[in-house]
């Protein structure tokens, strides 16, 4: 995808990052995941079968597969040069059915996408990581979203009674201020996958 397909008045990026399956790029395609576009306007973020697994340093990370999809206005923002920052949350909660859920652990990740003009390029930086820079939209969300290899427990922890769940989410407050309003009201800039609970290991 080039720049110039970030044009349209109507326009939404369709993806599916498939994770914890292998290294890119072979393993996407094995996987039957591809990126695609959609005439739909409504904007999306999805996480369907997360889950916990044992990394090489004994500790755990996640996989698991991402949808995003791409309003107008979101698209419109990035062709401007906004940034847009991501934010992926880890938890491990106990449940009490009389209060709120306590919470036993937490690990945040936080990505920021931005689109500079004059290199034609779209740069990621994950939690303050070394710049990547793309030419594609779609392999920048992947960068910014992808669960595989985000290690979110160094060692493992008891998790009897416990349950773990992530959420990834557009920080809307992390928007220049006069597009938070908007975003916070308007659904066009909702994107949010909401918690959802994890497997094993």
């Amino acid at each position: 995808m080039n720049h110039a397909a970030l044009r349209p008045l109507v326009f939404v990026l369709a993806l599916l990052l498939s994770l914890g399956l292998g290294d890119w790029p072979g393993a996407w395609r094995a996987s039957g995941a591809h990126a695609s576009e959609s005439v739909s306007g409504d904007p999306s973020l999805t996480l369907t079968d997360p889950r916990l697994v044992v990394d090489e340093m004994a500790g755990y990370a996640l996989s698991g597969q991402v949808s995003v999809q791409l309003s107008a206005p979101l698209v419109a923002a990035i062709d401007r040069g906004v940034t847009l920052t991501f934010v992926s949350e880890f938890q491990l909660v106990r449940t009490r059915w009389w209060w709120f859920d306590s919470e036993v652990y937490q690990h945040t990740r936080t990505a920021r996408l931005t689109f500079h003009p004059l290199t034609r390029q779209f740069r990621v930086s994950v939690d303050g990581a070394k710049v990547q820079a793309f030419t594609d939209l779609t392999e920048a969300l992947r960068a910014a979203l992808a669960l595989k290899g985000w290690r979110v427990m160094p060692e493992p922890i008891a998790k009897e009674g416990l349950q773990a769940r992530v959420r990834l989410q557009l920080d809307a407050n992390a928007l220049p201020k006069p597009l938070q309003v908007s975003a916070l009201t308007d659904p066009q800039w909702k994107l949010d996958t909401g918690w959802v609970l994890t497997k094993g290991p």
